[in-house]
């Protein structure tokens, strides 16, 4: 069977498989092997149907076309040529260059004059940092591209000279806005900042680290957690000491992350930025018009690490799914880049230090031997017994709930799986890499079966924060997904303790939003809180998504809003919430004892206190509005240590307290503009 229109191939691939595997004797096969779990029972079942050995992936992506490219390349010069054009035009033929950028090989002459006429323009402009960065991307264009034409290659030394004047005198800008801003702050002596670190100062948020010290088995967290094991709760992380609120107990890199498809042209394929922001240019792939990039050290890592084996076939994994209707979080691409990822065997050397390790085009043997063993509980050994986000034995750990699904389910996942491996050789093939034989198929099928169940279940939004001009609010927007398997080891409440917030490069930082005692669990949200659904509506939604009834203290107790305005104080020694406290009288002031430890309570004056740690919400989020969040955060945190140390929970204190500061985290993290 050979597809007529690339455009649909993955959908008429899961009818068709669909349709016979549900047929006896297919179906009575493919369910008793559900039931056991044996993926590579399911998988075998459906290689053999006629419509998967028929089936033949051909490239489908949207590649360059140069006569397109001059003839944009001609209509942004056509725009710009009259002596004085009004901005919005100059903004037009901006747009326009950049879409001649996006249309032409990297090797044409019209890709060299549309992004050396961008540089113009964003000098002109006086946007240092993108004309830096297109002149960046001009300069690391090899000179072997255009060797075989003499024209061009005296084009490209013009252009290349012409760049090299842009980098230089961009750099000495950049270097005196920089030092005009710390002579500002009170800071005349800082140190000389190259134009790569103005770069980073300008237009990358920096990561946070872990409050305290490393946790020597968890490599993502502080050692405030520790993991923990129960029949009921299953893996769980809990607190090794009273923890305050806003300290951040994870940084979590992604073992394997993508891209949703309406982000692909507003945010870099690779470390997810926002190609909104008014520093960041769009940069295109050398080979296909779909994907956009930042800097070039982005398009080269994205190159290496895992795009140079999905290009020719990108536009495969965005057609909806069969039977599932748009599939938002880009799963299908997610396992596609895990089981590459770890099919792929791990190059040691690191790049510019960072904790990006690049994977060589050779086969790792440790993961083929694992997906064709017939060993239901074999296990890629973990010779340092570190949980690592970036070890594949992590994600095999994943909770995958495969015997407990319908086997329709399953079946759907399967063909999906088997689909994917077929994308996966053909890949290898263009790239080179042999010795991919039936054994191996059934391998990549399994493992990525496997895969596809764990996202089900584990898979996480990366986002990004865009602020609403009307309301002040930082609006979350979906980016991507990503796995994560720290992250993954946190248990859902309806009114979690912690909250995840997106950064550069997949990253996902955890902070708590208020006080956690030691021994208590680490906290996080799987979607509906008690905030905005009710009890029921919960817990039908974790029990078809997650397969688990939710038994958090917000369930428990039925917690309903609106909560009473009415605040109950608690014992500050024992915790003990009782409205039946002992009253005595002290002169003017009332005074409570606590039935259970007998301490003290002077009502009159928690009262005076609350009153005046209110006063510094209020103050925060007047700040808030004026765009001073750092300021704010502060004074939040000030208070939601007060009410959740003496204020009896849930309060509508604590709750208003803690969305003020998820708005300040917002403002921290990745962020864009409409």
């Amino acid at each position: 069977m050979t597809m007529k229109n690339n455009g649909s191939i993955f959908v008429d691939f899961c009818r068709q498989a669909y349709d016979t595997v549900t047929t006896e004797p297919f179906m009575s096969r493919f369910k008793e092997l559900s039931v056991k779990g044996d993926r590579q029972g399911m998988v075998q079942v459906i290689i053999e149907l006629p419509c998967v050995l028929n089936t033949k992936i051909t490239k489908s992506y949207k590649g360059k076309n140069d006569q397109q490219a001059k003839l944009l390349y001609q209509k942004s010069l056509n725009i710009m040529k009259d002596g004085e054009i009004k901005a919005e035009e100059e903004s037009r033929a901006c747009s326009v260059l950049t879409e001649a950028l996006f249309a032409a090989s990297a090797c044409s002459l019209v890709f060299m004059n549309a992004l050396l006429e961008r540089a113009k323009y964003w000098y002109k402009l006086g946007a240092w940092i993108k004309c830096l960065k297109d002149s960046e991307c001009l300069l690391a264009l090899p000179q072997s591209f255009y060797d075989k034409n003499v024209d061009n290659k005296n084009v490209y030394l013009k252009h290349k000279k012409e760049c090299y004047n842009f980098k230089h005198e961009c750099s000495k800008k950049l270097e005196i806005t920089i030092r005009r801003k710390q002579k500002i702050r009170g800071k005349e002596n800082a140190k000389y900042c190259s134009s790569a670190e103005v770069i980073t100062k300008q237009t990358v948020v920096s990561t946070p680290t872990v409050h305290g010290k490393l946790n020597n088995s968890l490599k993502s967290c502080s050692d405030a957690v520790e993991l923990r094991f129960d029949n009921n709760r299953g893996r769980h992380l809990v607190a090794t000491r009273d923890i305050c609120a806003g300290s951040v107990l994870i940084v979590d890199q992604p073992f394997s992350s993508t891209i949703d498809k309406e982000a692909l042209d507003r945010n870099c394929l690779h470390c997810y930025s926002s190609l909104k922001l008014e520093d960041n240019v769009r940069i295109p792939c050398y080979m296909c018009q779909t994907v956009s990039y930042c800097t070039e050290t982005c398009r080269n890592e994205s190159w290496e690490m895992y795009h140079k084996y999905e290009c020719a076939i990108l536009n495969l994994f965005f057609e909806e799914g069969f039977n599932e209707g748009k599939n938002k979080l880009s799963h299908l691409l997610l396992a596609y880049r895990t089981t590459l990822i770890a099919a792929l065997s791990p190059n040691e050397k690191k790049h510019n230090n960072t904790e990006k390790i690049y994977k060589s085009s050779s086969l790792n043997t440790e993961f083929f031997k694992h997906h064709q063993s017939k060993e239901k509980n074999t296990v890629i050994s973990n010779a340092n017994k570190i949980y690592d986000p970036l070890d594949y034995t992590t994600v095999l750990q994943l909770e995958s709930h495969c015997t407990n699904v319908d086997p329709n389910v399953n079946a759907i996942r399967s063909i999906e799986a088997v689909f994917i491996a077929k994308c996966l050789i053909f890949s290898f093939n263009e790239i080179g890499i042999d010795s991919l034989d039936n054994n191996k198929f059934i391998a990549l099928a399994t493992a990525t079966l496997q895969h596809l169940q764990a996202i089900n279940y584990n898979a996480y939004e990366i986002v990004e924060n865009v602020h609403n001009e009307e309301t002040h609010v930082w609006e979350p927007r979906n980016v991507g997904c990503a796995i994560y398997t720290t992250v993954s080891l946190t248990n859902h409440s309806c009114y979690p303790n912690v909250v995840r917030h997106s950064y550069s490069s997949g990253k996902v930082v955890v902070r708590t939003l208020r006080c956690i005692s030691k021994g208590n669990e680490i906290l996080d949200c799987y979607g509906p809180q008690f905030l905005s659904d009710d009890k029921l509506a919960r817990r039908e939604y974790l029990w078809k998504k997650y397969l688990f009834m939710c038994e958090c203290d917000a369930c428990k107790y039925n917690w309903r809003l609106p909560l009473p305005d009415m605040l109950n104080f608690k014992c500050k020694t024992c915790s003990q919430a009782d409205y039946s406290f002992m009253e005595t009288k002290n002169g003017m002031h009332k005074i409570k004892h606590c039935p259970q430890c007998n301490k003290k309570l002077d009502y009159q004056k928690l009262k005076k206190q609350l009153r005046k740690s209110i006063e510094k919400r209020v103050n925060a989020i007047s700040k808030m509005y004026q765009g001073y969040y750092k300021e704010a955060l502060n004074q939040l945190l000030d208070h939601i240590n007060f009410v959740e140390k003496f204020l009896e929970t849930p309060n509508i204190e604590s709750i208003k307290t803690q969305q003020c500061l998820i708005q300040c985290y917002n403002s921290f993290g990745c962020i864009s503009t409409n």
